[in-house]
């Protein structure tokens, strides 16, 4: 049985408040299908829970899908501002130092707006963190947003295309649906990581259904004629 932690970063700024019973919908559905998916298929879930407005709470830390409450996001509504970044680096921090020995790390931001409030990550320091993640080749991270530049924002802190999508916030619960879906495939399969999880694990149907917008992810480019290394 392989073992899988997912982080879920949920933004809970003072803009969520129009969307937050759904937002809360979307969350319970995300935990209640990986919490079902996980046993059939052989994969050992462990869960953490980042929110953030202004400040940034850790509720969960690496718990057994199962001692979930699929409640737990209710008790922390919206306020404030937006504090990204130092959402984002936290987790990773806390990841690093309690993974509970998961094969796969996979961290899911989701936020309906833009950086305002971060005091102890810049925009260039996460996103070399990020990047480093990446490149150990068993980190995922997924970015979804609701606001037209959702891919500047998210490329900006590290996180491809093909991994990140626009979705609409009054069909959160669908959207989280098609999330926790596309994770599981990856999650059961012998890829270790993804940077293009949507574009590769997500059907382009089925998502645009869900109220989301996926961009394909980029093709690698063609070497150059010559470019490659010389025949000894």
């Amino acid at each position: 049985m392989s073992k899988v932690l997912i982080n879920f970063v949920q933004d809970r700024s003072g803009s969520m408040a129009s969307c937050w019973d759904e937002t809360l919908s979307g969350f319970r559905k995300f935990v209640e299908d990986m919490r079902e998916k996980g046993p059939k298929d052989g994969v050992e879930y462990l869960f953490s829970l980042t929110t953030f407005d202004t400040l940034v709470d850790t509720p969960l830390v690496a718990v057994p899908i199962a001692d979930v409450d699929t409640n737990v996001l209710a008790e922390h509504g919206p306020r404030a501002g937006t504090a990204l970044y130092d959402a984002v680096g936290a987790t990773i921090e806390n990841t690093s130092a309690n993974d509970r020995g998961a094969e796969k790390i996979i961290c899911v931001v989701v936020t309906d707006g833009h950086e305002n409030s971060s005091r102890e990550w810049t925009k260039d320091r996460l996103y070399k963190t990020v990047d480093a993640k990446l490149n150990l080749g068993n980190w995922t991270f997924v970015y979804l947003g609701t606001q037209p530049e959702t891919w500047d924002d998210a490329g900006a802190i590290g996180v491809r295309a093909g991994s990140t999508s626009l979705y609409r916030s009054d069909m959160a619960r669908a959207a989280y649906g098609i999330t926790s879906a596309a994770l599981h495939e990856m999650a059961r399969s012998e890829q270790m990581g993804s940077d293009s999880l949507f574009s590769e694990h997500a059907k382009a149907d089925d998502a645009a259904a869900a109220g989301m917008h996926v961009t394909p992810a980029k093709p690698s480019p063609e070497p150059k004629a010559g470019s490659g290394p010389k025949a000894p």
